[in-house]
């Protein structure tokens, strides 16, 4: 059926998929372009006359109200109507009352030269974030430029970038939002430089600029502790980070070792009791869970004894010592040609009611006196740890598969580590470099880099070079389209490589990655900033002397707050002047009355009031910040206090 044949039986669509009835005298085709109803009467028109271009900030709108002029670009003649609308209201533009109103209006008019020029005045956002839908119509005789295509990374039409129309119909978007918040804050990255750390905010609208603003925020300690300054804050020491999720199942990359390094030997690391069956084992230590954990790779040494008596054929050997307490079911067994070119291994220990006997599983011929070897079949394939005290016992775990295992027999454990894991998001803003904060299960320094698989040769010689085997980029999506809402990318998945492996218990963890400085802000959160006039300073706590004191350097005070041994330092009437303020050298560390000892003797009376130095329970950072640019969202920028503040005397 044709089009043309759709509308001589009048079964023209008036109401698209959305819902949305069309203008009067059209109708939607069935990809959803609108049609004049006498265009398809009369097979189209070929007029040259056109709407060549609309321009109209299309930019977020601030919360505020907002006057914005637009401008129709055409032939002199060319008819448009134009149609704003509230989405979330449902409301229409007046373009003679410059208001939102209930019942439906445009503005239909006529390019006179080669534009017509307007303006439409947006409210001010009252209750939340909102959308306004901009349609411009080609009214009958006029069309559009034609229609050029544009669409986001996740495949959905940008039709903000997009120009002209393959219809009578030109849509276009404009969102608004409600004011964003920038929090400035102190943060403790590893949690040594503890208190309560208090805020400064700024509010503006995303993508604005706002000049040079001061601000203040406070660090508190706690009721017995104290700060002393290291060093004076610049932007640098301002930290911003994102909070990925890292998937459960790390990426092996070509050539990685990914059981680089053993567990240290510990306390009853053997198996107690033979393993003869089934995948759980019994050791002797009495708390698993503090020394191994799931994923750790299992091996174990190998032992070796003598030929006792030559093997001409058969299956059966006999050894110089209990077979028990060398082999178990499974050991490969070498020490020959025969042995060492294939994976014949025992298959019964102590063989016929014999101690020093055992079964092979293929017939060899072996000479008396000749060493063998026996080493376990978790040597020979990669068998981890599944469960950590299994069934509620802190003595047994269970493994990835079956093995027979002697009676103490030492075993080893190797955690798994990896560079490369997946994220949940932000695989679009992350990049080399980046560092990852402390975390549980962190290996400590680590930041984002690419993955190099390395060999050296000639090394040691003037021809030494170094030949890269395998590679990978420090992030990828791997080809993951992103999730874009209202233009912006808000999840991004995909893998990402550190310079250092990571152990096994990272997966599922939720990341902290981030940059410093002015530069590190705007990658990270997408806020442009300028800092100046940095400083931070202590409050200086004071007291009164509660006792008078002749000639002796401990004094009675009623609060001690504030004080780090070694570090503070008192000031006061009675102080000698003349002299350095004596620091303190007990008195560190308490709260309420009781007494100081100073580093000098002193002579004072009692209800003198004295001003520590140095140290106390408040520091204040101060400064200002220009905002060049507004990102998209709330953020918090963070002065990373470890690197300003400690709460001891140097070492």
């Amino acid at each position: 059926m044709s089009y043309h044949d759709l509308y001589n039986n009048t079964s023209l669509r008036t109401v698209n998929d959305q819902g949305r009835k069309a203008p009067a005298g059209y109708h939607y085709m069935p990809n959803g372009a609108l049609m004049l109803d006498s265009e398809m009467e009369q097979g189209g028109d070929d007029t040259t006359i056109t709407i060549t271009g609309f321009d109209l900030d299309l930019s977020d709108l601030p919360a505020t109200s907002e006057r914005r002029r637009f401008n129709i670009l055409g032939s002199r003649g060319a008819e448009f109507i134009l149609e704003i609308k509230d989405n979330t209201t449902g409301y229409y533009y007046n373009f003679v009352t410059n208001v939102f109103q209930v019942s439906p209006s445009r503005l239909e008019e006529q390019i006179a030269g080669n534009s017509y020029d307007g303006s439409i005045t947006f409210p001010a956002v009252t209750g939340g974030d909102d959308q306004y839908d901009v349609y411009l119509y080609a009214k009958p005789g006029t069309i559009h430029a034609a229609y050029s295509e544009v669409r986001f990374g996740d495949g959905s039409l940008d039709i903000n970038n997009s120009t002209g129309s393959n219809s009578l119909m030109m849509q276009k978007v404009i969102y608004q939002y409600a004011a964003l918040t920038l929090t400035l804050q102190g943060y403790s990255i590893d949690g040594t430089v503890a208190g309560t750390m208090a805020t400064d905010t700024i509010s503006i609208n995303r993508g604005k600029s706002q000049v040079e603003t001061a601000f203040s925020l406070t660090a508190t300690a706690g009721a017995t502790a104290a700060y002393r300054v290291l060093k004076q804050p610049v932007a640098n020491d301002v930290l911003a980070f994102i909070e990925p999720i890292v998937g459960e199942n790390p990426i092996d990359l070509p050539g990685e070792n990914i059981y680089p390094t053993a567990t240290a030997a510990f306390t009853g690391d053997d198996v107690n009791g033979a393993v003869t069956s089934g995948s759980v084992v019994r050791m002797d230590n009495t708390d698993l869970s503090a020394v191994i954990k799931i994923g750790d790779k299992i091996t174990s040494p190998v032992t070796t004894d003598t030929v006792n008596g030559a093997v001409t054929s058969g299956v059966t050997v006999i050894m110089n010592a209990v077979t028990a307490t060398k082999m178990a079911v499974g050991d490969r067994v070498t020490g020959n040609a025969d042995l060492d070119k294939s994976v014949i291994t025992v298959a019964s220990v102590g063989s016929g009611g014999t101690a020093n006997k055992f079964n092979l599983s293929t017939a060899t011929a072996i000479s008396d006196g000749i060493t063998l070897t026996f080493s376990s079949q978790v040597n020979r394939s990669v068998t981890t740890v599944t469960v950590v005290e299994t069934s509620g016992t802190a003595t047994d775990f269970t493994m990835s598969q079956a093995i027979q295992f002697r009676d103490n027999q030492p075993l080893t454990f190797s955690p798994r580590m990896n560079y490369s894991w997946p994220i949940n998001k932000y695989a679009d803003i992350l990049r080399s470099n980046m560092i990852l904060l402390t975390g549980t299960n962190v290996t400590a320094d680590t930041s984002i880099g690419a993955y190099e698989d390395t060999i050296t040769l000639f090394e040691g010689t003037k021809k030494q070079q170094q030949i890269i085997k395998n590679s990978r980029p420090a992030l990828s999506t791997l080809a993951k389209k992103p999730t874009i809402v209202k233009g912006l990318v808000t999840v991004q998945e995909g893998q990402i490589v550190f310079n250092k492996q990571q152990a096994l218990a990272l997966a599922g963890d939720t990341l902290k990655i981030g940059a410093y400085g002015e530069s590190g802000i705007l990658r990270v959160y997408g806020w442009e900033v300028k800092f100046t006039d940095l400083a931070i300073a202590l409050t200086a706590p004071t007291t009164t002397t509660t006792e008078a004191t002749s000639a002796h350097a401990t004094i009675a005070v009623a609060d001690r707050e504030g004080i780090i041994n070694t570090v503070s330092t008192v000031s006061g009437i009675g102080i000698n002047p003349a002299l350095a303020d004596p620091t303190l050298t007990t008195g560190g560390g308490l709260d309420g009355a009781g007494d100081w000892i100073m580093s000098a003797v002193q002579t004072l009376e009692s209800g003198v009031t004295l001003t520590v130095g140095n140290t106390g329970r408040i520091a204040t950072i101060t400064g200002n910040i220009e905002i060049i640019k507004a990102g998209t969202a709330n953020q918090t920028i963070r002065f990373d206090i470890d690197k300003l503040l400690s709460t001891s005397a140097p070492s």
